[in-house]
Protein backbone atom coordinates (compact mmCIF):
# COMPACT_ATOMS: atom_id res chain seq x y z
CA UNK A 1 0.00 0.00 0.00
CA UNK A 2 2.92 2.12 -0.20
CA UNK A 3 3.08 4.90 -0.43
CA UNK A 4 -0.13 5.89 0.98
CA UNK A 5 0.74 3.72 3.73
CA UNK A 6 4.41 2.68 5.11
CA UNK A 7 6.47 0.13 7.50
CA UNK A 8 5.74 1.26 10.68
CA UNK A 9 2.32 3.06 10.89
CA UNK A 10 -0.21 2.65 13.14
CA UNK A 11 -3.63 2.11 12.32
CA UNK A 12 -7.11 2.10 13.44
CA UNK A 13 -9.79 -0.60 11.76
CA UNK A 14 -13.34 -0.10 12.58
CA UNK A 15 -16.23 -2.22 11.37
CA UNK A 16 -18.68 -1.03 8.96
CA UNK A 17 -21.97 -2.03 7.17
CA UNK A 18 -21.49 -0.50 3.99
CA UNK A 19 -17.79 -0.15 2.32
CA UNK A 20 -17.26 2.39 -0.14
CA UNK A 21 -15.05 2.70 -3.42
CA UNK A 22 -11.15 3.87 -2.30
CA UNK A 23 -11.60 2.90 1.60
CA UNK A 24 -8.57 0.99 2.47
CA UNK A 25 -9.66 -2.12 4.16
CA UNK A 26 -8.15 -5.13 6.39
CA UNK A 27 -8.78 -8.88 4.82
CA UNK A 28 -9.03 -12.01 6.46
CA UNK A 29 -7.68 -14.31 3.99
CA UNK A 30 -4.64 -16.67 4.22
CA UNK A 31 -3.46 -13.72 7.17
CA UNK A 32 -4.27 -10.10 7.39
CA UNK A 33 -3.84 -8.26 3.74
CA UNK A 34 -4.24 -4.32 3.70
CA UNK A 35 -5.91 -3.30 0.56
CA UNK A 36 -8.13 -0.88 -1.12
CA UNK A 37 -11.60 -1.34 -2.52
CA UNK A 38 -11.89 -1.10 -6.53
CA UNK A 39 -15.35 -2.83 -6.73
CA UNK A 40 -18.66 -3.07 -5.20
CA UNK A 41 -20.96 -5.43 -5.37
CA UNK A 42 -22.60 -5.86 -8.51
CA UNK A 43 -19.98 -4.27 -11.21
CA UNK A 44 -18.30 -5.22 -13.72
CA UNK A 45 -14.15 -4.23 -13.20
CA UNK A 46 -11.71 -4.14 -15.97
CA UNK A 47 -8.37 -4.12 -15.46
CA UNK A 48 -6.51 -3.51 -19.17
CA UNK A 49 -3.28 -2.07 -19.69
CA UNK A 50 -2.66 -0.73 -15.90
CA UNK A 51 -6.20 1.31 -16.15
CA UNK A 52 -9.36 0.33 -13.70
CA UNK A 53 -12.36 0.87 -15.88
CA UNK A 54 -15.54 0.56 -13.66
CA UNK A 55 -18.71 -0.72 -15.87
CA UNK A 56 -16.68 0.66 -18.46
CA UNK A 57 -15.71 4.09 -16.84
CA UNK A 58 -12.16 4.60 -16.35
CA UNK A 59 -11.36 5.26 -12.78
CA UNK A 60 -8.86 7.82 -11.65
CA UNK A 61 -7.02 6.89 -9.19
CA UNK A 62 -5.15 9.53 -7.90
CA UNK A 63 -3.26 7.60 -4.68
CA UNK A 64 -1.02 5.04 -7.18
CA UNK A 65 1.81 6.40 -8.40
CA UNK A 66 2.81 7.10 -11.66
CA UNK A 67 5.77 4.63 -11.12
CA UNK A 68 3.90 1.96 -10.14
CA UNK A 69 3.54 0.69 -13.33
CA UNK A 70 6.88 -0.44 -14.57
CA UNK A 71 6.17 -4.34 -15.19
CA UNK A 72 4.00 -5.09 -17.44
CA UNK A 73 0.38 -6.76 -16.58
CA UNK A 74 -2.29 -8.79 -17.73
CA UNK A 75 -5.39 -7.84 -18.46
CA UNK A 76 -8.38 -8.76 -15.48
CA UNK A 77 -12.25 -8.86 -15.58
CA UNK A 78 -14.24 -9.69 -13.06
CA UNK A 79 -18.27 -9.78 -12.65
CA UNK A 80 -18.91 -9.18 -8.60
CA UNK A 81 -21.80 -10.98 -7.44
CA UNK A 82 -23.89 -9.35 -4.49
CA UNK A 83 -21.32 -9.76 -1.73
CA UNK A 84 -17.93 -9.65 -3.83
CA UNK A 85 -15.24 -6.66 -3.75
CA UNK A 86 -12.68 -6.35 -6.17
CA UNK A 87 -9.22 -5.45 -4.23
CA UNK A 88 -6.25 -4.23 -4.70
CA UNK A 89 -1.99 -2.72 -3.54
CA UNK A 90 -1.68 0.83 -4.20
CA UNK A 91 1.93 -0.46 -4.90
CA UNK A 92 0.42 -2.68 -8.26
CA UNK A 93 3.51 -4.09 -9.29
CA UNK A 94 4.22 -5.74 -5.61
CA UNK A 95 0.50 -6.73 -4.38
CA UNK A 96 -1.00 -10.00 -3.98
CA UNK A 97 -5.00 -9.12 -4.33
CA UNK A 98 -7.60 -10.17 -6.02
CA UNK A 99 -5.84 -10.37 -9.20
CA UNK A 100 -4.14 -13.70 -7.02
CA UNK A 101 -6.97 -14.06 -5.55
CA UNK A 102 -9.96 -13.17 -7.43
CA UNK A 103 -12.96 -11.18 -5.60
CA UNK A 104 -13.06 -10.82 -2.21
CA UNK A 105 -16.39 -11.88 -0.48
CA UNK A 106 -17.77 -9.19 2.42
CA UNK A 107 -17.25 -11.51 5.72
CA UNK A 108 -13.31 -11.54 4.47
CA UNK A 109 -13.31 -7.63 5.36
CA UNK A 110 -12.80 -7.42 8.96
CA UNK A 111 -12.76 -3.86 8.98
CA UNK A 112 -12.23 -0.12 6.93
CA UNK A 113 -8.90 1.58 8.17
CA UNK A 114 -10.09 5.03 8.73
CA UNK A 115 -7.33 6.67 10.93
CA UNK A 116 -3.22 6.32 11.34
CA UNK A 117 -1.74 6.87 15.27
CA UNK A 118 1.67 6.76 14.61
CA UNK A 119 4.12 8.23 13.45
CA UNK A 120 2.65 11.29 14.76
CA UNK A 121 3.92 13.67 11.70
CA UNK A 122 1.36 11.27 9.45
CA UNK A 123 -1.50 11.29 12.13
CA UNK A 124 -4.77 11.55 10.35
CA UNK A 125 -7.92 10.27 8.68
CA UNK A 126 -7.61 7.32 5.79
CA UNK A 127 -10.90 7.56 4.30
CA UNK A 128 -10.63 8.11 0.27
CA UNK A 129 -14.10 7.46 -1.78
CA UNK A 130 -14.04 7.92 -5.47
CA UNK A 131 -15.94 7.59 -8.29
CA UNK A 132 -15.79 6.26 -11.62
Amino acid sequence: MVPTLKPGDVLWAAKQAALKRGEIVLIEKSGLSVKRVIGLPREHIALRGGKILVDNKPLSELYVAPATYLQPMPDYEWNLGEDAYCVLGDARDDSLDSRRWGPVARAEIVGVLTRRFWPLTRLGTLKVSLSP
